[in-house]
């Protein structure tokens, strides 16, 4: 994934984002409607947390365990994010964010089936959505994601509080992960 520099979709642009990013994702990120679904922004979300957020992003480059897009609608600029973080255990979470103005349009499957398609050579994808965001549960399907039927409580800066987070897995993780098991026993 690290040698994916863009992905382009009919409408969109993935690609890495830059400092010149920050205005447009805090704009976006201190929406409540944005802000309060996301596990780690605070809200308010300040432009300087969002270049601390990308400063950070660039500082863990190295360790080839972030892998975060800019979802850039032509004429537009950023309008959200995507993104892969892969634990140090080699679990691989999902994660994306679509600014208020862009919803509804079908941008958000759009951007996450792109980068889920790539994504995917990471390993087993995982996502998850609070309880009370069943929008996002809706495109993490259209995208090939089921739920697991676990729910975990996740602590939301944004909320300040741990609400219901409902987990789901990328469906073609399983047949692709069944498939390499397959062959490596019949070798």
């Amino acid at each position: 994934m690290r040698d994916v520099i863009e992905i382009e979709t009919k409408r969109l642009k993935l690609r890495p984002v830059v400092m010149s990013d920050a205005p447009r994702i805090a704009r976006f990120c201190d929406d409540p409607g944005v802000g309060r679904m996301l596990a780690m922004t605070p809200l308010p979300y300040l432009e300087a947390a969002a270049e601390g957020w990308i400063m950070t992003l660039n500082a863990r480059a190295p360790l080839e365990r972030d892998f975060v897009f800019a979802a850039e609608l032509e004429g537009e600029g950023l309008i959200g994010c995507v993104g892969a973080h892969k634990s140090e255990q080699g679990d691989v979470e999902i994660g994306y964010w679509l600014g208020r103005p862009y919803w509804g349009r079908g941008l958000g499957s759009e951007a996450v089936g792109a980068f889920v398609a790539e994504a995917n050579a990471l390993g087993a994808l995982n996502a998850g959505h609070f309880v009370d965001n069943p929008a996002s549960g809706r495109l993490l399907e259209k995208v090939g994601f089921a739920y697991t039927g676990e729910t975990r409580r996740m602590f939301s800066l944004g909320r300040g509080e741990s609400v219901d987070c409902l987990r789901m897995r990328y469906a073609n993780s399983d047949r692709e992960a069944a498939c390499a098991d397959s062959a490596a026993n019949a070798a």
